[in-house]
């Protein structure tokens, strides 16, 4: 027990004698460590962190130690070109036997270590950004062949690349981060409307997006580093006019408010056109899925459009949006909603029973009937109800009272889908308990 324990402290001690205790500080603002805030690995580079500065003044590195023998390098490429730090640039305090020592004076573009008793430590590499800052000159959006769909984004800049050097003389290169962001719309379904948003998103010198649907203004910024620093650094392009369009269909049966169209006529349906800005030829066609060469009717105009299908089949709702660029078509958007209307049936029931809890009313089973009329008789042939909506019923009562027990007679004159006239007919059992 007490041999784990005398081991399991020798680690801990041996683990904080070796650990890194560098302390960079200075400039204006902290400095950027970027293994920490970009989330970089430095393994295997003999570099524990690289760090930005914005200018150095008062930047200083500080490292403690107990060790008997420290000094201080800094090395241009690799551990092999290293020069010793003067004890100028260099200031100690000690407490209990433990030192630290504050390394001042930087220079841009090297990396600095310790060693503590003659063994290396690892080193931290220091960056004046201030002598490095890029120069946005410039946001271009650019129309191609497909310009419709798609739209070029070309930066101009200018910017030193940034580079460390590993222990043993590898380059590595940090990479500037430059963002742009602009209007969007976007078709939001739930709320059956083009919605506008921002987009950012990383570009270096050129990018390929969507063409925009919206007119907007595409906004550079950049690098990561004037970012953090806090440097304003922005340019803006001219506003880009959008030409792109898009389209889509809202359609609403009359007599419905939960969003569902029906499938059996006749259904009228209102239809609403809704395009993105640059959207202004609304072109509208009805067709029979079997017959796309010819439509049944056509609209224009962005305003609501009400049609009525009487008949059942399989039926596509078009639309085409256009811009008006230059009073001409450039670009086109189609959109279709395919809507299947069944074929008529209606069937009748042959008992049911009035004033009852269940099957208290006698209704039909329909689809796709335009016009409709039921009339019931008595066994003597006497009309005693008659109702022309397909949707409603009998409950068995005549001049207010309920029929009595026994068989009577329905008669249904309709107009099927196909505009045909029918008619059918059958008997009634009405079941009441007394």
């Amino acid at each position: 027990m007490t041999k784990s324990i005398f081991l399991i402290t020798l680690l801990v001690f041996t683990t904080s004698i070796f650990a890194q205790t560098y302390t960079v500080s200075g400039g204006l603002g902290t400095p950027y460590a970027y293994k920490k805030e970009s989330d970089q690995s430095l393994t295997g580079t003999g570099i524990e962190e690289v760090y930005l500065f914005n200018t150095f003044a008062s930047a200083t590195i500080k490292y403690s130690s107990s060790a008997i023998s420290v000094r201080f390098y800094k090395y241009k490429q690799s551990f092999g070109d290293k020069t010793q730090i003067p004890d100028s640039d260099i200031s100690i305090t000690s407490i209990n036997g433990n030192s630290t020592y504050t390394v001042s004076n930087l220079e841009d573009g090297y990396g600095y270590f310790a060693e503590d008793n003659n063994i290396a430590k690892s080193a931290v590499w220091i960056i004046d950004y201030n002598q490095h800052k890029s120069i946005l000159n410039s946001i271009e959006a650019r129309e191609s062949d497909d310009k419709c769909e798609f739209l070029k984004l070309l930066v101009g800049k200018t910017e030193d690349k940034l580079f460390f050097y590993t222990t043993n003389g590898s380059r590595r290169e940090i990479p500037r981060k430059y963002t742009v962001s602009y209007d969007i719309q976007e078709w939001n379904e739930n709320n059956k409307a083009f919605v506008k948003s921002i987009r950012t998103l990383n570009i270096d010198t050129e990018e390929t997006i969507d063409a925009p649907l919206m007119n907007t203004v595409f906004k550079l910024k950049g690098d990561q580093f004037a970012e953090y620093f806090k440097m304003p650094h922005e340019k803006s392009s001219e506003e880009y006019k959008a030409i792109a369009v898009e389209g889509h269909i809202v359609a609403e049966q009359e007599g419905k408010n939960n969003g569902e169209i029906g499938v059996s006529a006749p259904i009228t349906v209102n239809l609403y056109g809704r395009g993105s800005d640059a959207a202004y030829f609304y072109t509208w066609s009805i067709y029979n899925k079997e017959d796309t060469a010819n439509y049944i009717v056509r609209y224009t105009g962005s305003d609501a459009k009400k049609y009525t299908f009487e008949k059942d089949g399989n039926y596509i709702i078009k639309l085409e949006v256009a811009n008006n660029e230059d009073q001409s078509a450039t670009c086109v958007n189609t959109t279709t909603l395919e809507l299947n209307i069944e074929e008529s049936d209606i069937k009748a029931p042959n008992y049911f029973s009035p004033g009852g809890t269940t099957n208290a009313e006698f209704k039909v089973y329909y689809k796709s009937i335009v016009k409709f009329k039921c009339t019931i008789f008595n066994r003597w042939g006497v009309k005693i109800y008659q109702w022309n909506d397909p949707s409603k019923g009998w409950d068995g009562r005549h001049n207010g009272k309920y029929v009595s027990t026994g068989v009577y007679y329905y008669v249904i004159e309709y107009t099927n889908s196909k505009g045909r006239r029918k008619s059918m007919g059958g008997d009634i059992n009405v079941l009441r308990r007394n």
